[in-house]
């Protein structure tokens, strides 16, 4: 029999990347990457430390959603069940953590203002089921903001806004999409638990990227501004979630993986390993189980 332990999210990410087209770096130096993990290279530069290779050179990173389509490594066997109070996105397993780098940025913009407008529109919603909602405000934000890179708007390299602000300007990048659609589905009647900002990286473009997970219908269902479409966590294996907020709440990310269990002869023991967690740079990780600051 097998034993389940954690795989570290870094770890995770940087084995499962899959090669993208080379694309040039020159005006992205200042990257939301940078911004959110301390640096391009970082998970790369951890890789490289626990396997022994040689330090990797800086990679590429472009802007996830804005490209060539995505095209989906192979799913897992069996679809588990979903957690219905943790964010286990994209084949993950969902660790409490006590902070992170981004933390004041979230508390700046989660309770933000919507705009009359939106307000009214989210408004109309309630009353329709849930994936109907979820249809609705991914259409509505995604057809009225244009992607426009932080440093490009703002000369920082990253900066998050209220739904009111992205919406009036119509402009905005990855999580100022992610953030809209969370404050809209709130007013439409969702509740803040079943709503999560996940940021992450996107293993095929090797970019950092920010979406809107939310669960309903016993599906953890993803809210994308590159697409309409509505898709399910499970299918999205290029998405390795970094860290992920709702509320109060803040987590990293694990992945499971099958261990030989160890037998101790004297007694026929079966000794489980222990949980282990890299947290992403800038996260600062706690026991799991416990309560996040």
């Amino acid at each position: 029999m097998s034993r389940i332990a954690l795989a570290s999210a870094a770890a995770a990410l940087a084995l499962a990347a899959a090669p993208a087209a080379a694309q040039s770096t020159a005006s992205f130096t200042s990257s939301k990457t940078y911004a959110i993990l301390g640096g391009e290279s970082r998970l790369a530069l951890l890789m490289a430390q626990q396997s022994g290779q040689p330090l990797p050179q800086q990679p590429a990173v472009v802007p996830a959603s804005y490209g060539a389509p995505v095209i989906q490594a192979m799913m897992p066997m069996v679809r588990p069940a979903i957690s219905m109070t943790a964010p286990d996105v994209f084949n993950s397993v969902a660790l409490p953590i006590a902070h992170t780098t981004l933390d004041r940025r979230w508390k700046r913009v989660e309770n933000g203002p919507v705009g009359a407008p939106a307000g009214a529109y989210a408004a109309s919603l309630n009353g329709r089921e849930a994936v109907a909602k979820l249809v609705a405000v991914n259409h509505y934000v995604n057809s009225r903001v244009s992607f426009v890179d932080d440093i490009k708007q703002y000369g920082v390299a990253d900066l998050w806004t209220s739904a009111a602000q992205t919406l009036s300007r119509g402009r905005g990048d990855c999580e100022d999409y992610a953030i809209a659609k969370m404050q809209l589905l709130r007013r439409a009647g969702f509740a803040e638990k079943d709503l999560y900002l996940v940021i992450l990286h996107d293993a095929l473009r090797r970019a950092d990227h920010a979406v809107l997970v939310a669960r309903a219908d016993n599906r953890l269902v993803v809210l994308d501004n590159g697409t309409d479409r509505l898709i399910d966590s499970f299918e999205m294996v290029d998405y390795h979630p970094i860290v992920t907020f709702s509320g109060n709440h803040v987590w990293t990310h694990g992945y499971r993986r099958a261990v030989p269990p160890v037998t101790y002869a004297s007694n026929d023991r079966v000794a489980t390993p222990p949980v282990t967690i890299a947290a992403a740079a800038g996260v600062s990780a706690v026991t799991p189980g416990a309560a996040a600051n």
